[in-house]
């Protein structure tokens, strides 16, 4: 009996059985009845609607070799930008008790009249 259900389950499921072992359980009226039962058993279980179809899930961007190599280029720049924003910061500054050199030439100021005569 229970190759008969296993050769009638292999049948509905659309898997690889043998004809003949199939002949043979539909030929015993308890095999037909079984197929008659298990095919109004599938129709009640399965919904009649037709299921919607999954959604693929969105691809997984992995933080690639690019995105580490632009962050790296990031780190350079701004240690090299300190670096160098340092080592102009150390320049000797001027003292503050040396005075300023002796001008070479004399600017005489002359006053300001507006133009259209000075009313």
């Amino acid at each position: 009996m229970s190759a008969m259900h296993e050769v009638i389950s292999a049948f509905l499921d659309d898997e690889p059985f043998d004809p003949g072992d199939l002949a043979r359980a539909l030929d015993d009226p308890a095999g037909r009845t079984l197929l008659i039962d298990s095919i109004t058993l599938r129709r009640i279980v399965q919904p009649t609607d037709s299921i919607p179809p999954m959604k693929a899930p969105a691809p997984v961007r992995r933080f690639g070799w690019r995105a580490v190599a632009a962050a790296a280029m990031f780190v350079v720049a701004l240690t090299g930008g300190y670096l160098v924003g340092e080592r102009r910061s150390i320049a000797p500054a001027p003292a503050p008790e040396a005075e300023a050199p002796p001008p070479t030439r004399v600017v005489q100021a002359v006053p300001f009249t507006p133009a259209g005569g000075g009313r």
